[in-house]
Order: structure tokens, then sequence, then C-alpha cells
């Protein structure tokens, strides 16, 4: 077993440090697109009744108007995540009329690409660089790419926890020698991203949905295309791809951009978040920033922002109304964790259930305690070809992937190595929270290893050939299935309410920030993209 990951599992096993992990910060953002009763993305602007999308705390839009997006409070209970995500999803129904919230990842039928409607987020300054950020996007990658949506958890510990780790490295430190506690925060954060982002392919294997994708999604000059094959007339499958969501016909940067992002420290880290957010890109440049009076994007940057970087795994820090995340990092240290990593699960009401969050909890917790080398071009390199073949051949039981020697060697047994090294991770936080919900994610998640046909990707393809469905046919057979088991929960009365007023609300707040901007946009473009 690794040293340094013993010696962990035993300091934060004393007593005074194991209750330390009761204090895990979670949150959940969980895309879907609107969709009407064939299937067809939504062309309605975003629900008046569901809030303003710039200012509602909890009820947004993605990149398109169409492309809702729930996010939850940070809570440490699981329970009262998922109970906060179940009502947004119930008042929300309460507010659709034909209307639903499309089951899965890839989207189905999609208009034209000009027809695919950009969230608009109203007059204000920060309203007009959200819309021109997304036309940006539309404008570099396509709008089709776009509609792809995905979960995402965010994970956090507490300052305590870091303190208590702090001096584990540092117990008698001197001013000269210890780094100050943000610093290190953030460099045990970038060791959880490094380890993450080594062993991310288990994602794509234990909680990839979409090995199936609608015809218009298939594109025979992919590498990918020759591992796809017709089901019908309007889906390609892979027999054993697990997320193509997460292949090079999903949602992703160009290679060039992917490799700008350094994690080897967190100097490094900002430093090439700086770099790619005010370096030209060549092909971006072609685009033009501006056509007229029109803006066609926020820059010819590799990165219009930070979050135009898509990485399975990456830092983060809430920063005020016209920031950068960056300069929010940069004044007060990495935050939190965002895992971009998770297909909806169609057969899921939530698309998500606890077990995958417990599951996130020992997985983030493992790759914190373990060693974390920096990630070399060679590395990072063989991270990208084991996704690649992970999407699409993950539940070949043959098959090879590359180890940290840069050898061969199989990716089931792989896996199984690394679960075993969570279970010991699991066995530590049942202790702290007194019941065996961590254990008994990861001993369920790998038993599917055991059965491939449990896995969610192999439950859906199974779906299409028993049924003989298309690919949207069966999105949208579950998509109604949880349509109404959320018509059927009756949000008590002062829920409701409660809904109501911060739909309200937040129609006030966006008026106030739009009555009270009085800086000319270029203006405000040109301070929030100077160095």
């Amino acid at each position: 077993m690794n040293n340094r990951f013993e010696q962990n599992l035993i300091y934060f096993g004393a007593k005074k440090r194991i209750a330390l992990f009761r204090e895990i910060r979670r949150g959940l953002e969980k895309e879907s697109l609107r969709v009407d009763s064939s299937g067809m993305l939504a062309q309605t602007p975003h629900p008046k009744a569901l809030g303003a999308s710039l200012t509602h705390p909890f009820i947004t839009t993605d990149h398109s108007e169409a492309l809702l997006e729930f996010v939850t409070s940070p809570t440490s209970s699981v329970q009262d995540l998922f109970q906060q995500l179940t009502e947004l999803h119930a008042f929300t129904y309460s507010i659709l009329q034909d209307e639903v919230l499309f089951a899965a990842s890839m989207p189905g039928h999609l208009p034209p690409e000009q027809q695919i409607p950009i969230a608009e987020f109203g007059r204000s300054n920060v309203g007009r660089l959200k819309y021109i950020y997304r036309k940006g996007l539309k404008n570099r990658y396509g709008s089709v790419m776009q509609t792809i949506a995905g979960i995402h958890y965010n994970f956090s510990l507490s300052q305590s926890f870091f303190e208590e780790y702090y001096q584990k490295f540092y117990p008698s430190p001197s001013p000269m020698e210890a780094p100050l506690l943000k610093d290190f925060i953030s460099e045990q954060y970038l060791a959880m991203i490094r380890n993450g982002l080594r062993w991310g392919w288990l994602f794509a294997l234990l909680f990839g949905a979409t090995p199936a994708i609608d015809q218009r999604f298939f594109n025979p000059k992919t590498k990918i295309a020759k591992f796809l094959k017709p089901l019908n007339d309007d889906t390609f499958y892979g027999p054993d791809a697990t997320s193509l969501r997460l292949s090079e016909i999903g949602y992703h940067n160009k290679d060039e951009q992917s490799r700008l992002i350094s994690y080897h420290s967190f100097p490094d880290f900002l430093q090439s978040v700086h770099y790619a957010v005010h370096t030209p890109d060549l092909n971006f440049s072609k685009i033009g920033i501006k056509i007229g009076d029109e803006y066609q994007q926020l820059s010819d940057s590799f990165l219009q922002t930070e979050d135009e970087h898509y990485a399975m795994i990456r830092p983060k820090r809430v920063s005020v109304a016209g920031e950068r995340t960056v300069s929010a990092m940069m004044r007060d240290g990495i935050e939190y964790l965002e895992v971009r990593a998770l297909d909806i699960n169609p057969f899921l009401p939530l698309g998500i259930e606890p077990t995958t969050v417990y599951f996130l909890d020992v997985f983030l917790i493992t790759c914190l305690f373990l060693e974390s080398p920096p990630l070399d071009k060679q590395e990072r390199q063989n991270i990208q070809e084991n996704i690649s073949r992970i999407v699409i051949e993950g539940r070949n039981p043959n098959l090879q992937i590359i180890n940290n020697t840069g050898k061969e060697q199989n990716a089931l047994l792989t896996a199984h190595h690394f679960l075993n090294l969570m279970l010991k991770t699991a066995e530590l936080l049942d202790k702290a929270y007194g019941g065996e919900n961590f254990g008994s994610a990861c001993r369920e998640t790998q038993d599917k290893l055991y059965h491939l046909d449990n896995l969610p990707s192999a439950k859906v393809v199974q779906a299409l050939k028993e049924k003989t469905w298309s690919y949207v046919d069966f999105a949208l057979y579950w998509s109604l299935q949880h349509k109404d088991y959320f018509r059927h929960l009756h949000l008590p009365q002062k829920l409701v309410i409660y809904y109501q007023n911060l739909a309200k609300a937040s129609f006030e707040k966006q008026a106030e920030i739009e009555r009270t901007d009085l800086t000319p946009f270029p203006e405000f473009l040109a301070k929030f993209l100077s160095p």
C-alpha cells in the first residue's frame, strides 16, 4: 500500500480528527434540456414562473435558453442535497405544461444550428457578458455541442480539516518554511485533481450512460466512427461504449486548449490560466471579436474565460458578479472542486442517486491521501488515451489501458485495484458518519465490474435493443416517466410559495442590477478582460 496513503488513514483515523469528515460540503449542478412531446428542443423562452436566470439562486440556464440548470445550496447532508434537487424538479414540473426535461445527456432532435436559442440574461453588463460568452462558444464549437447536458458535483473540505492536515506537514513551522494556509489548501486541491485525472476514466466506466447517440451526432470523420454501429435509421451506438458524451463527439476543448492548463503547482496553475485567457488563438481570431456593432465573442484568446476549460475536474471559487474566477482564486485560493464527468442516468428521476455521491466522496479523499506527483506531458497524453479507450470500449473485459509506468494492463483489473484502496477510505468515512453508506456505495459500484451488464451504459444498450427503440424514443420514454413521478409528488404549499417568492425576488434583483448598471459595456468588458 502507498505509504502516504496509509499514514493519512492513520492520521485522520484518530478520534480528534475523524469527525472532520462530517464537515464535507457538497453541491450538485444538474443540466436538463427542455423538449417538446416529440423530443425536439424547445423553442420557447425560459419560463418566467421559474424566475430570472441571471439572479435566481437555484434555477438558471446554461448555453441554450432551453438548457435548464438546477444548482443546489452547499450542504454537509447528502439527504438535504437530494431533497433540494427533488424540490427543484417538482416545482419546475408544476410550471411546465407540454414540455418535459430530457432524461439523457446527449440531446434528441435538434433544429438547425441557427435555431438553437442562446440563453438570454437581460440588459445588464453581467447579463450581456454571459450572453456574449455563450455566443462565443457557439462561434467556436457550434451550438449543437453546447446542448449536451451533464451533472457536476461540487466538493470541499472544511477549513478545520485543512488546519489539521497542515499540522501534519508543518508541525512546528517557521514563517520562512511554511506556506500560507490558503496556499497549502490550494496545493492539496490540485493534488486531488492530478490523481483525479489519472483515475478519471473510472467515471466514464462506472457512471457513463451515453453509449448511443442520435444520428445527427455521428461524424464518419471522427476516430471513433469505426467503433459505432447503426442500431436503426436514427441511432448509432458503441457495443462496448460507456460515455460518448466524454468522447471527441461530445463536450470537449481542442487538444491544444486542454494541454494549456497546468496542475503542477498553484502558481503554475494561475500562470497557465492567465496565459490561456490572455493569449490570442489564430483560429478564434479569424472569428473576430465584433462584426459591426455585434460582439461575436468576449475575446479571441484560447479561452474567453476559465469556465471554457472543460476539464473532468477543475478548481473553483465563488466570485462576485463581473469578477473572473481566477482573480478570486489569486486573492483567496481554491475553495472547492467541481467534478464534471457525470452523465445523466436516464433511468433515475434526478439523473443521479446518493450512492454516486458517497462514491465520489471516497474517490476524492482517496485522491488526496495518495501520492500525487506532477503530471508530465507523456502522462497527460496517456490520461487522454485511457479516457478515449474507456468511452469507446469500456465494457470490453479485455480492454487494456496505460498504467502509471507507461505499460499496458487490463482496465478492469486496474479498476479493482483502485476500488480496493477506496474501500479503506470508505471504512474511515463510515466510522466518521456512523453508518455504512460509503462502504456500501463502493462495494455496490465495484460489484458492477464483475457484472458489466449492470453498468448504466449496458442497461441503455439493452433497453434500446429489447424495445427496438431509437435513441430519442428511449430517452423520451424515460423523460415522460420522470415527469409523471415529479407531478405526483405534490409539493407542500409552503414550498410552492417559497419558490414562487424566489422567482419574484430574482426579477426584482435583476431589475435593480439593470437600473444601477451605469458603466458602458465596452468599459466593463475591458476591465473584466484586463490582466
